[in-house]
């Protein structure tokens, strides 16, 4: 039932978050669980599973299914094996929390989380980045936002 639900999870995605999810895939694979794949086999690797053409999956795809799963959503992967279907970040809450759950916060920032002055200047500063960068482009939008990082790690280039 639960790898039902993943396959149902995975076979639902949009074309665009399919190929999105396959490129995560791989990238988790290769960095996080020491798989090396070329994307075409990983392609016919999915599609099989997807499609229950096959009767075994390894635990290091499934776990790299769920990984990636976690990666569109949090909790994602819970999500794909509860209700077999991920739904994409869509709030502001969402988009950090995924974007930063990996980053530990810098050693040399206290922070009271009952200042409200503080946490609303945070909140403002993360919108208006992403805010200045928009753009319907992908590309151009990763660009805008590697332009404006690089310009806020200045100051560490300079220590």
């Amino acid at each position: 039932m639960y790898i039902e639900n993943i396959r149902q999870a995975i076979k639902v995605m949009k074309d665009e978050q399919y190929e999105e999810f396959l490129n995560k895939l791989r990238n988790n694979l290769k960095y996080k669980l020491g798989t090396n794949i070329k994307p075409s086999e990983l392609k016919i690797q999915v599609e099989k599973f997807i499609n229950k053409q096959t009767d075994k999956i390894s635990i290091r795809y499934l776990e790299g299914y769920l990984l990636t799963l976690d990666e569109f959503s949090i909790d994602g992967g819970l999500k794909a094996i509860f209700e077999g279907k991920v739904t994409a970040a869509n709030t502001w809450r969402d988009l950090l929390i995924i974007s930063t759950k990996d980053q530990p916060l810098p050693q040399d920032i206290k922070i009271n989380l009952d200042d409200d002055l503080l946490i609303n200047e945070m909140k403002a500063l993360f919108f208006n980045a992403l805010k200045y960068c928009t753009n319907e482009n992908k590309e151009t939008f990763r660009n805008n936002l590697h332009i404006v990082n690089s310009f806020l790690s200045i100051r560490k280039d300079l220590e």
